[in-house]
């Protein structure tokens, strides 16, 4: 069984939107999809149908996201909160609003709406253990949502049947665990990480939020590699891990940049299957198909973002026609 699991990433969720139509477009398809936080909510969408129109769906169910329909409350308003001893600095109303408004319908349960096995992670709040939505198939999809992307102190916990629960990232950011236990045999990670790893940079970090940032990051990192580890141990699943870097991320209330992380996340996965040996053989015999306006223009706005040749609509012939994301034009002679 075939797994797509993707992992938390907040404001920066909209790069697996591209990450995901790379590896539609490659002919691969998920039997089973696992999500965290921002995950949870790129997997909800695309379990209604896998299928491109649906990514262009939802990829403009991101571009739609403005700042008050998550964060709603100014600062003075967050202030108030804190000190009148309110769960989180900001109310979940508007981001609860703003999904029924794109089609998570509180009555909506997984057995119901997921045309695939759909599991969507979040943390207990009392007992501090992974929960995972959607093995009682009666479970209400947005309820999962809003508990998995329920980020403390942000915001504040959502309740479900009595319980109280928080984002599933405190306990994993990417819960490959969850697809292990459910019978995945082959697995694609679709990891969003900030920076590049391959080539750190110096960073000088100061002040309180850059140091509890800092803190947050280097723990959640140590987090999913449990679990990375984990799932490499086992000799029977086959693991494609896919980093998401984002280097110069948007700061956490901005969500401006959607285009441009569609675009880094559809180049990135695109990379990914063209160095990766065991996928050369598989995107040979995919299906040809002729690009369509929307993959167009991700591949032109990358292309003209770093500086690399445009793209055309024509069906890519070889791997070698690809063009990698780390690839740089040669200077004329």
């Amino acid at each position: 069984m075939q797994a797509f699991v993707l992992s938390g990433g907040a404001n920066l969720g909209p790069i697996q939107v591209g990450a995901l139509r790379a590896l539609l477009e490659n002919g691969i398809f998920p039997n089973m999809l696992v999500g965290c936080s921002a995950g949870a909510l790129n997997a909800a969408f695309l379990a209604r149908k896998v299928a491109l129109d649906q990514l262009d769906y939802l990829a403009n169910v991101w571009r739609n996201v403005k700042t008050r329909d998550i964060y709603p409350e100014h600062r003075l308003g967050a202030l108030w909160r804190l000190c009148s001893g309110q769960d989180s600095f900001f109310s979940n109303r508007n981001f609860y609003a703003f999904l029924q408004r794109h089609g998570a319908t509180p009555f909506q349960t997984f057995g119901q709406a997921a045309s695939i096995p759909l599991y969507i992670t979040a943390t207990h709040l009392q007992s501090g253990q992974l929960h995972v939505f959607g093995d009682n198939p009666h479970d209400h999809i947005l309820d999962a949502m809003m508990a998995s992307s329920a980020l403390a102190p942000l915001l504040p916990p959502w309740e479900v049947n009595g319980e109280r629960y928080i984002d599933g990232g405190t306990v994993t950011p990417l819960p490959l665990r969850v697809a292990l236990e459910r019978g995945a045999t082959e697995i694609y990670s679709l990891h969003i990480t900030h920076g590049d790893r391959q080539h750190p940079r110096q960073e000088v970090y100061r002040g309180v939020s850059s140091m509890l940032m800092r803190s947050v990051d280097t723990m959640l990192a140590l987090q999913a590699q449990h679990d990375l580890l984990l799932t490499k141990a086992q000799r029977k699943v086959k693991l494609h891990h896919i980093p998401l870097h984002v280097v110069n991320p948007p700061g956490p209330t901005d969500f401006s940049q959607c285009e441009e992380l569609i675009a880094a996340g559809y180049a990135q996965a695109q990379d990914f299957l063209t160095t990766q040996p065991a996928h050369r053989g598989a995107r040979a015999t995919a299906q040809p198909a002729l690009m369509n306006p929307t993959t167009i223009f991700f591949r032109r706005f990358w292309s003209q973002k770093n500086g690399l040749p445009k793209v055309t609509g024509q069906p890519e012939q070889t791997p070698s026609s690809r063009v990698p994301v780390e690839t740089k034009p040669q200077a004329k002679k």
